[in-house]
């Protein structure tokens, strides 16, 4: 049995400005998918490690991921895409492709083209017919026409946050082994729901997604339901297929028995719509800012603060200035903190230029923020002091550089990365654990700094990721959705 498998990774915020290029992905191409790219938070990584378990061979083609950013450069995906299907036109060459297993996001936009993984997969479906094709996608994918038209079966995320990459890409992957053994094809039902849901309010551990998740696991149990799927959308890109879908993907002859699922679920998310909320307080930038002080100074460490509405992980730049700003208006009521006050942090690639060139120990003058979210963030000014330089952080080759500005400490990357990486701040020599106040460009805390957290803010600050989705100026989200329109109809 010979198993095709590749992907591309990445969540396009398409109110971000930064055009994501090359030189921002990471590239595994051929046998460099099973060498170096089986990291644990890769879906690829359960689907390779299955087909291994299984004693099949595999043809691995390319796999690319990069932090979400803005759209994805035309050039940069043609050039991939041609890649990946050359790969795989030279695998049928010696000998026949058995089936596809392929590990996608499901909201990666392009120049010009729009959503990259319907225009992957109807490429692949006319070089493979008939083949089977199943695919593990993000909880946050965007579901089109030509996606379900092209793949078979389908296998979500089912943890936010994503904690179970792998074992979705292994799901995805028993899935099609199952299919080609039994020679019983795939096939998937679907319902739209005119909902958009920020993934802030849409954690699994906390109501209603707990319930709900907990109801596709059950039907996942009954005969011939191969997967069962909440697949939320991306929020902060604006496009005509923007919802929540239900997908059933079934075998055999179990048409009715998943399109009922299919409906009861759609049903029961319709009616838990107005039960989505923040999982955590939030407030304003000021009045979190005014909050997390006053918790501190009543003893409580550390307190977190996300910039929800500058998170690159969602896609933001990564350097709006929104919580920057308010932090150095109360700078008088930071330097009486017991301990430094640490923000991180800010995609400045400049700032840290600058930094390297001063070294390490040096004090010099530079500004943070606003290079392109020039919307929601200005070139502030600081006098600051080197405190620790890293080069070629991570797998993207980051350098860091951490300063000081009176009582506040501020990491800062040259390249667009995210700031919920457990070891970013390590790398720097910083536990955020031993400060009392620390702000992240987060929406909800990762579970390194949720563990620790003596309480946690959000606050809705302005930015390309901006939790209030009615405040979003959408231009080609389909209308009525709620909660754009509240008096949305559904069922």
């Amino acid at each position: 049995m010979r198993i095709l498998t590749g992907g591309m990774n990445h969540e396009s915020n398409t109110f971000n400005p930064i055009i994501t290029g090359e030189d921002d992905f990471v590239v595994f191409r051929g046998n460099e998918i099973i060498e170096k790219g089986l990291l644990s938070y890769y879906s690829s990584t359960g689907i390779v490690n299955e087909l291994l378990k299984a004693g099949v061979e595999i043809i691995p083609t390319i796999l690319c991921r990069a932090v979400p950013n803005g759209v994805v450069s035309l050039a940069f995906y043609k050039k991939i895409k041609m890649e990946f299907l050359n790969r795989a036109k030279e695998a049928v060459k010696t000998g026949p492709v058995d089936g596809i297993c392929l590990a996608l996001h499901g909201s990666m936009k392009v120049e010009d083209i729009g959503c990259a993984e319907e225009d992957l997969c109807l490429a692949l479906r006319d070089l493979f017919p008939g083949i089977p094709m199943i695919t593990a996608l993000d909880m946050h994918a965007t579901i089109t026409p030509g996606l379900l038209k092209a793949v078979d079966g389908f296998v979500g995320y089912k943890t936010a946050p994503h904690v179970d990459s792998a074992d979705t890409g292994s799901h995805a992957a028993r899935m099609l082994l199952k299919s080609i053994k039994d020679k019983t094809p795939i096939h998937t039902v679907h319902k739209t729901i005119p909902v958009m849901i920020a993934g802030e309010k849409s954690e699994t551990e906390a109501e209603p997604m707990h319930s709900l998740i907990a109801a596709c696991r059950k039907a996942e149990q009954e005969p011939g339901i191969e997967a069962v799927s909440f697949l939320l959308g991306f929020p902060w890109a604006d496009s005509e297929h923007n919802a929540v879908t239900v997908l059933v993907s079934y075998s055999g002859d179990e048409q009715e028995r998943a399109e009922k699922i299919t409906s009861e679920l759609a049903a029961g998310f319709w009616e838990r719509r107005r039960d989505f909320s923040f999982c955590t307080e939030f407030y304003d930038t000021k009045e979190s800012l005014a909050k997390a002080y006053g918790y501190v100074e009543k003893g409580e460490r550390p307190v977190f603060i996300s910039d929800s509405g500058d998170n690159p992980t969602a896609g933001a730049t990564g350097d709006a200035t929104d919580l920057l700003e308010a932090i150095i208006e109360t700078m008088d009521r930071a330097d009486k903190l017991p301990t430094s006050f640490l923000y991180s942090g800010f995609f400045d690639a400049p700032a840290v230029a600058a930094c390297i060139n001063a070294g390490a120990g040096a004090e010099l003058d530079i500004t943070i923020g606003g290079n392109w979210d020039t919307v929601n963030g200005k070139k502030i000014p600081l006098r600051v002091k080197v405190e620790k330089i890293v080069l070629n952080y991570g797998p993207y080759n980051s350098d860091l550089a951490l300063v000081s500005h009176r009582n506040l400490l501020i990491s800062l990357t040259s390249k667009h990365i995210g700031f919920g990486d457990p070891d970013l701040l390590p790398s720097l020599e910083i536990n955020p654990a031993e400060y009392c106040l620390v702000a992240v460009k987060l929406g909800y805390l990762e579970p390194c700094f949720k563990s620790i957290a003596a309480r946690a803010i959000m606050a809705t600050t302005k930015g390309c990721s901006n939790e209030v989705l009615e405040s979003i100026p959408y231009k080609k989200v389909r209308r009525p959705i709620y909660p754009l329109d509240e008096d949305t109809s559904y069922i």
